[in-house]
């Protein structure tokens, strides 16, 4: 019997100064890893120290059980997202398998999904979608009440876990 090799997607990115990204990745077979806030703090403190680094903005996001969506926008001219990515999601698995809150690996390999937006209509309709995923998975009535959304930053202007920014620019085109 032949053994096909294991082929996991590829996350394709282009670092395009002006874009933001829209970017989801899940958890190594769908588990519920992110429901444990001790590991959502952690990928939540992860992010906010790469944002610092690498200077980057977190323009929406949302932790749900088995996947996260994030709205990012790097301000520097040059910028990897290979390496954006690396630093909010590395660590995070081996602490929290370290300290028995997972079983396995945190995340899928294949690097998840990354889209490229360049205007500010995409810019609303990713946030929406971010917004409302808890709503349409059927987690919570109300989005602006989930703990692990940016959603009621938006409404009321108070930072959740991971801090987020509005660029005035980036909705005027």
């Amino acid at each position: 019997m032949t053994e096909w090799p294991k082929r996991f997607k590829t996350r394709k990115s282009w670092n395009e100064f002006g874009h933001s990204h829209f970017l989801t990745f899940s958890t190594y077979d769908r588990r519920p890893y992110l429901a444990d806030d001790r590991v959502a703090r952690l990928f939540a403190k992860n992010i906010n120290k790469a944002a610092e680094e690498l200077e980057f903005v977190v323009l929406a996001y949302v932790f749900m059980p088995d996947h996260a969506h994030l709205l990012i926008h790097p301000i520097r001219e040059v910028y990897s997202m290979d390496g954006i990515l690396q630093a909010m999601k590395q660590g995070t698995g081996q602490v929290a398998k370290n300290k028995g809150w997972i079983s396995t690996r945190l995340w899928l390999p294949g690097g998840g999904y990354d889209s490229n937006l360049s205007n500010s209509f995409a810019r609303r309709l990713a946030i929406s979608y971010i917004h409302m995923n808890p709503d349409r998975k059927e987690i919570v009535d109300d989005p602006f009440v989930f703990r692990w959304s940016s959603a009621n930053w938006f409404v009321t202007g108070e930072q959740g876990d991971v801090e987020c920014r509005l660029l005035s620019e980036l909705w005027e085109t």
